[in-house]
C-alpha cells in the first residue's frame, strides 16, 4: 500500500511542483496563463475559461488560494527581444529566454535555455557596443536560441550566433 502513495505538494501549480510531477508522472504537462497573468502549471487538460487556483496571489485570510480562470490564447513560440549592450543584457537574457521556454517549450530546458541565451548574450556584447537580437523558438521538445550582433551598418548583417537544446 506504501508503495502507491504519492507525496502531497502543497505548493500545486509552481515550478517545484511541475518538476515533481514530470518526475513521477513522466508527464511534463503544461503551463496556462490565468486572467490574473501568472503562470499555472498543470498536469491534465484544461479549457479556456476554467477556475483554477492561482499559487501566485496571495491567499485569502482562511489560507485558500484564489481561483481564476484560464486564458485561452496559447503563447508564441517564437519570441523575439532587442537588448541594449550594458552589464544587464545576460541576466535580462536569461530571465526572457527561460520565461520564453515555460511558456511554450519543454520545461525540461527551462533552466539550460536560461543558461545558454544569458552566455551567448554575454559573449555577443563582449564585441560590440550595439544592440543585440535575441529570438528563442521553443517547440514541444527542442529549443534555438538566437542571438544577432547588429554591430554593422547594414541592419540585420550582424553576426549571427544559435544554438539548440533538445529535450532526452
Amino acid at each position: 500500500m506504501a508503495d502507491n502513495l504519492f507525496p502531497v505538494v502543497p505548493d500545486t501549480g509552481t515550478l517545484k511542483a511541475a518538476r515533481l510531477a514530470t518526475e513521477i508522472t513522466g508527464n511534463p504537462g503544461r503551463w496556462v496563463r490565468l486572467d490574473c497573468q501568472h503562470l499555472r502549471h498543470v498536469q491534465q487538460p484544461v479549457e479556456p475559461g476554467q477556475l483554477l487556483e492561482c499559487p501566485t496571489c496571495p491567499p485569502s485570510v482562511g489560507g485558500a488560494l484564489p481561483a481564476h480562470r484560464v486564458l485561452g490564447q496559447g503563447p508564441d513560440r517564437r519570441r523575439r527581444a532587442w537588448l541594449e549592450a550594458g552589464p544587464q543584457a545576460p541576466r535580462r537574457a536569461g530571465a526572457f529566454a527561460a520565461e520564453a521556454v515555460t511558456l511554450a517549450g519543454p520545461i525540461s530546458l527551462v533552466d539550460d535555455a536560461g543558461r545558454m541565451a544569458s552566455e551567448l548574450v554575454a559573449s555577443a556584447i563582449r564585441h560590440t557596443d550595439a544592440q543585440v537580437e535575441l529570438t528563442v523558438d521553443a517547440g514541444e521538445d527542442v529549443v534555438r536560441i538566437e542571438v544577432r550582433d547588429d554591430g554593422s551598418t547594414a541592419p540585420g548583417a550582424g553576426k549571427v550566433v544559435s544554438f539548440e537544446l533538445r529535450q532526452d
